[in-house]
């Protein structure tokens, strides 16, 4: 019997990580974050990570030191959360890194008769993990890489969306090296980027959950969001890691982080940059439905009650009779 998981997926601030914490309440579940910003150490406010204890969960392996991910798992309202602070935000973190750790970490938890609880915004990563993706790496082809590398993101994103509609809905047009990767792939391989990974045996039995929030209340949400994390010191978190890192690396072309970064360059206003943190936090969800409507396996829901009554007819459905 394959191991059982759940998975709460939804455009940001759409109320996935409250509802997570619930199932696993009631399910005796842990949570793993599928966000490919959470991964990234002191990149807090910003990704709207949640604040908890640091916690030992059983004992640390060989791979762990090597990783450097170690044991630890985030306590946050007697929950535990994986898949947060794994790597410093220079260091480069693919999805086939983080489907590894997220397979791993499954298998912990089944181990401990927990249930999975699958949590976050990044689509593309859940689906690998769901879909059990061949990762392998296409080659890369040096010169096209550097034809691909002296073009603007813009003319990047224009190209790449001429090749791959579907996946240019869902990758950040801002992002340099990722563009310059999928664009590669995409030549390279003669398909889509986003079709590029094959689909491999399932590994698991899955409950995927949507939330549906209307769009001018999620707006709403979006908005008060953003205030709060200036409220909270945003412009502060930003300040340092920019000051240790720089704002030309991969994890600070992040939303929230790029648009303060161009405040502190002083290209903009507080406000204006701001304002365009809510307009780019808009166009994400946006992307993210999109990407998300694609999968009909997905069932989804308006409330909370809606996702546990769904949660409970899936384990009794799923549970052999004696």
């Amino acid at each position: 019997m394959k191991p059982r998981i759940v998975a709460i997926i939804g455009p940001t601030a759409s109320g996935k990580t409250s509802l997570g914490i619930e199932i696993a309440k009631q399910f005796n579940g842990e949570v793993i974050s599928i966000d490919s910003r959470q991964v990234y150490r002191g990149m807090d406010i910003g990704t709207a990570k949640i604040e908890g204890e640091r916690v030992e969960v059983g004992g640390r392996s060989m791979t762990d030191l090597i990783e450097g991910a170690g044991s630890k798992a985030v306590l946050f309202d007697e929950v535990l959360h994986w898949g947060i602070d794994l790597v410093d935000p220079d260091h480069e973190y693919s999805i086939s890194d983080f489907k590894l750790f997220a397979d791993k970490k499954i298998a912990e938890i089944v181990r401990r008769g927990h249930v999975p609880i699958l949590v976050g915004g990044t689509g593309f990563w859940l689906q690998a993990i769901i879909d059990n993706f061949d990762l392998t790496n296409t080659k890369s082809d040096p010169a096209l890489r550097e034809e691909l590398e002296k073009k603007s993101s813009g003319d990047l994103f224009h190209e790449y969306k001429q090749l791959d509609p579907e996946g240019a809905e869902m990758i950040d047009r801002d992002n340099k090296r990722k563009l310059v990767r999928a664009l590669e792939v995409t030549k390279l391989t003669g398909k889509p980027f986003s079709e590029s990974q094959a689909k491999g045996e399932s590994k698991y039995d899955v409950l995927q959950i949507g939330l549906l929030v209307d769009r001018e209340a999620l707006s709403e949400r979006i908005n008060l969001r953003v205030d709060e994390m200036v409220a909270k010191g945003l412009v502060d978190e930003v300040q340092k890691l920019k000051d240790q890192y720089g704002c030309e690396i991969e994890s600070m072309t992040s939303i929230g982080y790029r648009q303060v970064c161009e405040f502190l360059e002083k290209k903009v206003s507080l406000k204006e940059a701001v304002e365009e943190v809510k307009t780019a936090s808009r166009q994400y969800s946006k992307r993210q439905m999109t990407w998300f409507k694609r999968d009909q396996r997905i069932q989804w829901v308006v409330n909370q009650e809606q996702a546990l009554e769904l949660v409970q007819t899936f384990f009794k459905q799923k549970t052999p009779s004696l």
